[in-house]
């Protein structure tokens, strides 16, 4: 992996780090291990609207502190 790579994984877990706990939980269980929001919701004990709300949050925080869109 080169340096740049190693940067850019090393931003994108700080940031994931960052998240509040609940957008945390939830974009690890759907983006990372692949859980669809019904299983998210399930484990979680919330509401699958919920669980779309906290991954929408989490991803513009992500994007915020990553820098990505347009800003």
């Amino acid at each position: 992996m080169s340096d740049i790579d190693v940067r850019l994984v090393a931003r994108m877990r700080a940031a994931v780090a960052a998240l509040p706990a609940p957008e945390q939980a939830v974009f690890l269980l759907h983006a990372v291990d692949e859980h669809d929001f019904a299983t998210v919701a399930a484990r979680l004990g919330i509401g699958v609207d919920e669980v779309e709300r906290l991954l929408a949050s989490a991803l513009v925080r992500l994007g915020r502190d990553l820098g990505v869109g347009g800003r």
